[in-house]
């Protein structure tokens, strides 16, 4: 089937789909502080109950473009939440994030024993001389549950510049300052999202009534999810009423693991760290007495149905809160650790740590484990810190390993500017050449200029050294406007235009750092102006971009080529343009560019001239550059003129001008046959859509797709945006797959939209040209509201697809149990019927979906008796397809007939007698089965039985039905119901004896 096309979000998972609230709140609070940056209000609280989601909203979070940097405390590993581990994993990603951002690389030892100074000169330094960001960003920090994190946290906070936010989850609020009541914002995860938890509910177990679960999860989103997966994996029915609490729901899925479960995650917690499969099944072994492929099979299987890494990660992770379940009882697990790394042939000096805090907490004999150390070279390591903790370090300083009592950071007193603790640090060891050269890196961005002098001094050769092949001392005094070190260095006899591998100069560094002083400096010493690094950019492209007019002035005094262009074909200009700032120093360094003949005709890479990108961003100086380039409806690659790309950005200043003052053709198309209007409309900016419409451009137009901008605004449930582009023309526009606006709006879940529309038009009921309707593609998209609202209109309930399946089937089968319920429950017909005349009872009896069943148990009006074209009842189905559940459920609690026969003259019990089916064939006698009817052919069940060489069921039937023997008569079966016209002509060509022929009969 031919999917249509896609005008919206509607294809994405329930799960993501459940947080939009949570993300909106989130972006109100961070975009209200766009331009007012309070450090009062610099921090956002995410408070929630356990498990109520936190993690995975801070993971959607890290995600967005404005994050620069997110860390993720684990409360099965406890170093992930040390002041070192959270303090190195922020920096290294602001590093990433930030070019010009020189971090020293302090050791562990002196991030834990001095966090104060070690954060003053690790981030709030290199931080504070770093140019401003022209938008606030913002970092997650994820479980932030104790108190040492939490202060860490509020250090943070206070070093941090202003225009970086902190966001922090945790499970209740926290203030420092006992006696403030400031804690910044705080947003509550569990009480915004009522609505979305019952969304994420019935998309995750449609089985069961929304309110029991919301009750017993008690809100917990780490039980549905759990309880679903269990009952997706068939360990757990899915019919079962939903157990109170977290607690007993995970003691419920844990009796359908297998009898290694708890062995199996001690281990995996024992481990520290999460180990993969193939180290969880090679420990395994040493501890639990089953066959390796079994112990293989049951770890994928634990994985699967309780972890929490991806199905294809090689990760044994699961949620700490199974860790809780299982107990404790770790000696003997760390005994089989400690021997699978005994066992290990090539030890690394961690193996041998990992070996010495296994030993050292498990209940080996202290002496013994001594001698293990010793034996795996544990007395050859030399310890800077505590390895793990106390025990471990104890253990392996007692079988030999040094502990370094002075625990040295070169780069930190470097980075301090102490010279004698260096010179101290010197006359006792001999450190690397690396350690020598960041802390030269480090000494000239803080300018600690006779830490610079003993360096250079002492280690000339790494003067002109660059760390990682990229940076040098000479680019870390310039990107920090250190004029005495840059004096020194050069006065050394270091080349102005040394460079490492990414040919990054000096000059560039003080160029996108704004440092006016060392640009002016390094050009006077011979600085090459137009030197370009590794993408092509020159200094004055960095400075452009970043909006420093200053520095963009005198690198042009000094004969830069303003048109150069990049790797990108992009130029000076362009680049300044696209940094999309609308500051005072960003308009007049734009001015300034014109005014030295920037060309304003040059294409980059992707034919954009500058007007497409002063357009799209909205530039204050969008008419000075019209007035250098008047063709205003030039087109880049895509075939967009500024005016679209400015529409499609809801630039209505630029819009504005473009339309009245520079009379851009508001009916332009691109290369998709999409207009400024469509564009406006795909995005969602209300007041340029409005505008557009009243300047005369067309609503009615369609693109190469066959949509009118009307399908596209309707994807947004926003009333205002789709008004001017309704008319009865535009509602009952239809694209190239058939549908019209209404499809579009109801598969995508806008109620108010949708209700504007049907006030316009009453096209609701007309398909596209696959047969779907809006309210075949609202119920597949689970939009239960949606189907509620337009109820009263639809004249056409079944909503047969192309091959003749009505809609209902459709929702059993995709497992949309609660849908397919507001459907029946609204003017949905359970007796609608395939082109194989069965009913929606005969799908579930072929699905074997009890709960489905009981659904239409309790709708009522539905007839469990229903029969197909081949007189064949959803018993039949069920017996044909082996599902005794359902058998179950119909014989029982629907109290079908189980003698009712097809048009064959077979009943149930014939069919289960064919297939062999000992279980059902006890089921259907204890429930009054006749063995004794005959079919059109004279043959009661035991001669079925009889032909099909199931002599187990023949003897059954017997002591059933007292007979010694069969009728003898015919040598047929009853056939499959999917299969009637193969089993006439068998009948025709049967032969008189009963055991010549065996006919396989497969459920199609």
């Amino acid at each position: 089937m031919r999917e249509p096309m896609s005008y919206g979000a509607h294809g994405a998972s329930s799960h993501e789909a459940s947080r939009n609230e949570a993300l909106a709140k989130f972006l109100e609070w961070f975009q209200q502080y766009q331009k007012e940056l309070k450090k009062q209000t610099s921090r956002l609280q995410i408070v929630g109950r356990e498990h109520c989601g936190k993690t995975w909203f801070a993971r959607k979070l890290s995600e967005m473009s404005e994050c620069v940097a997110s860390h993720f405390c684990r409360p099965d590993e406890p170093q992930s939440s040390e002041p070192a581990t959270v303090i190195r994993s922020i920096g290294e990603q602001l590093m990433r994030r930030f070019p010009n951002l020189v971090l020293p690389r302090l050791t562990t030892v002196t991030l834990l024993e001095d966090t104060v100074s070690a954060l003053d000169h690790y981030l709030r330094l290199p931080l504070e001389t770093m140019p401003s960001s022209s938008k606030p960003v913002f970092i997650v920090i994820d479980s932030v549950d104790d108190e040492e994190t939490q202060i860490l946290i509020q250090m943070l906070i206070d070093i941090l510049p202003t225009w970086i936010r902190m966001v922090t989850t945790s499970r209740e609020e926290y203030s420092i300052d006992k006696k403030s009541s400031e804690k910044g914002d705080i947003l509550e995860l569990d009480l915004m999202n009522d609505a979305d938890f019952d969304r994420f509910i019935r998309s995750k177990l449609p089985h069961c009534h929304v309110e029991e679960v919301r009750e017993a999860s008690e809100g917990s989103w780490f039980y549905v999810d759990q309880l679903s997966r269990a009952v997706e994996l068939g360990m757990v029915p899915s019919d079962l009423v939903p157990p109170p609490g977290v607690e007993k729901m995970m003691h419920l899925v844990a009796r359908s693991l297998p009898g290694a479960f708890a062995d199996i995650v001690r281990l995996a917690k024992t481990s520290r760290c999460r180990p993969t499969r193939q180290q969880l099944l090679a420990v395994s072994q040493m501890l639990i007495s089953r066959d390796i492929s079994i112990l293989e099979k049951d770890i994928r299987l634990i994985s699967a149905l309780i972890g929490s890494s991806p199905v294809e990660s090689e990760l044994f992770d699961v949620p700490d809160i199974w860790f809780y379940l299982v107990g404790e009882e770790n000696l003997r697990c760390h005994a089989a650790w400690a021997e699978h790394y005994k066992t290990k042939r090539r030890k690394s000096a961690q193996d041998i740590c990992e070996l010495a805090y296994h030993l050292s907490h498990s209940t080996t004999n202290p002496i013994n484990a001594i001698k293990t150390l010793q034996s795996v070279g544990a007395g050859n390591l030399i310890l800077r810190c505590h390895v793990i903790d106390l025990p471990t370090t104890a253990l392996l300083k007692s079988a030999g390993a040094k502990l370094e009592e002075n625990n040295y950071d070169v780069v930190y007193a470097c980075s301090v500017g102490d010279v004698s603790y260096l010179d101290a640090i010197l006359r006792e060891v001999k450190p690397l050449p690396m350690e020598i050269c960041f802390g030269l890196l480090t000494a000239a961005a803080r300018g600690n200029i006779e830490m610079c002098r003993y360096l250079a001094d002492h280690f000339p050769q790494l003067v002109t050294s660059s760390c990682c092949g990229e940076w040098n001392a000479l680019r870390s005094a310039a990107c920090y406007g250190q004029l005495e070190i840059l004096h020194l260095l050069l006065d050394k006899g270091v080349d102005v235009d040394e460079c490492g591998h990414s040919d990054r100069t000096a000059l560039r560094a003080a160029a996108w750092s704004g440092q006016l002083a060392a640009v002016q400096l390094l050009l006077q010493t011979g600085a090459e102006v137009d030197r370009r690094d590794s993408e092509q950019r020159t200094a004055l492209m960095a400075a452009a971009f970043m909006g420093h007019r200053d520095v963009v002035s005198v690198i042009i005094q000094y004969g830069a080529d303003v048109n150069a262009v990049d790797k990108s074909g992009a130029t000076a200009l362009h680049l300044n343009l696209s940094n999309g700032s609308k500051q005072d120093e960003h308009s007049e360094t734009t001015q300034l560019l014109l005014e030295h003949n920037a060309d304003c005709k040059i294409e980059d890479g992707n034919g954009r001239v500058a007007l497409h990108l002063a357009a799209y961003h909205g530039d204050p100086c969008l008419p000075f550059i019209f007035e250098k380039n008047q063709i205003v409806d030039i087109m880049d690659n895509m075939g967009q003129t500024p005016l679209m790309l400015a529409a499609s950005q809801g630039q209505i200043n630029a819009v504005q001008f473009l339309t009245v003052t520079a009379h851009a053709d508001v009916d332009s198309i691109d290369n998709n046959g999409r207009t400024a209007l469509q564009w406006a409309a795909i995005n969602g900016h209300s007041k340029v859509v409005e505008y557009l419409c009243g300047v005369g451009s067309d609503e009615g137009h369609k693109d190469n797709d066959g949509a009118v901008a009307l399908h596209y605004a309707v994807t947004h449930d926003d009333v205002e945006l789709v008004k001017p582009l309704t008319n009865k023309h535009t509602v009952e526009a239809k694209d190239r797959y058939g549908q019209h606006p209404m499809m579009i709006a109801a598969a995508n879940g806008n109620l108010k939209v949708l209700e504007y529309l049907m006030e316009v038009s009453d096209i609701i009921n007309q398909p596209d040209h696959e047969g779907r309707t809006a309210l075949s593609l609202a119920s597949m998209a689970s939009h239960t509201s949606i189907i509620e609202t337009i109820a009263p209109k639809i004249t056409d309930w079944s909503q047969r697809d192309s091959d003749g399946t009505p809609l209902i089937h459709t929702l059993i089968l995709s497992n949309l149990i609660y849908v397919a319920e507001v459907f029946l429950t609204n003017g949905g017909c359970s007796s609608d019927a395939d082109s194989h005349g069965r009913t929606c009872v005969h799908v579930v009896a072929s699905t074997n979906d009890v709960a489905a069943a009981k659904m239409l148990k309790r709708i009522g009006g539905v007839n469990f008796e229903a029969v197909d074209r081949g007189g064949r009842t959803a018993l039949m189905t069920a017996v044909w397809a082996r599902h005794v559940a359902i058998s179950v459920f119909l014989l029982d609690s629907c109290g079908v007939d189980p003698n009712r026969s097809d048009r064959q003259g077979a009943t149930a019990l014939s069919i289960a007698a064919q297939i062999g089916d000992r279980d059902l064939v006890n089921l259907l006698l204890k429930f009054g089965a006749e063995p004794k009817i005959k079919d059109s052919m004279g043959r009661t069940a035991m001669d079925v039985a009889l032909i099909s060489g199931n002599d187990s069921i023949v003897s059954l039937l017997q002591s059933a039905n007292g007979s010694s023997g069969s009728s003898g008569i015919g040598s047929s079966v009853p056939n499959s119901p999917m299969d009637a016209s193969k089993q006439r002509i068998r009948q025709i060509r049967a032969t008189s004896s009963l055991r010549s022929q065996r006919i396989d009969h497969n459920f199609k």
